[in-house]
């Protein structure tokens, strides 16, 4: 029989819990102030999930014979996955942090569409200015290259 079988058999789910004993006061010679340590667990969690996996695989799952060492009694489980039979495993649980242009979306998009309301107004009024400003050319020359690209008035006909 393999040594954890044997350690199932007699301490049963004992052996699967760490344990909390009282420390040795003196060792090496030296006096030590005796307190409380945590000692791991006599079979460890992947021993355990082999012991787990062979009952499945034998079919022996649901009970065990204490005599033989066969089988898994289903109230270990909770000592070996203690993690997996919590709701809440690191603290709570909080929603990802996603990046920050994915989190300010619905703003931007929001600040998009009140900018396109106005969009055509500042538009016509940019032109508008922009055609006040602009600097008129009256001269001889200005008026002549003008006429010769077809654009200001009488030219020669074509």
């Amino acid at each position: 029989m393999r040594a954890a079988l044997r350690h199932l058999c007699e301490k049963g789910i004992e052996a699967l819990k760490p344990q909390r004993v009282l420390s040795r006061a003196a060792r090496d010679g030296f006096v030590y102030r005796e307190r409380e340590v945590w000692r791991r667990p006599v079979i460890s969690k992947r021993v355990a999930n082999d012991l787990r996996k062979r009952a499945l695989r034998d079919g022996t799952f649901g009970s065990f014979d204490t005599t033989t060492g066969v089988g898994w009694d289903p109230t270990w489980d909770f000592a070996v996955m203690r993690n997996q039979f919590q709701a809440v495993r690191y603290g709570r649980m909080q929603p990802k942090k996603k990046t920050k242009r994915e989190r300010t979306r619905e703003e931007r998009a929001l600040k998009i569409e009140e900018k396109l309301e106005d969009r055509l107004e500042k538009m016509e009024e940019y032109y508008t200015e922009k055609e006040r400003f602009r600097v008129k050319d009256t001269s001889f020359e200005a008026q002549y290259k003008a006429m010769m690209r077809g654009t200001g008035g009488a030219g020669p006909p074509s």
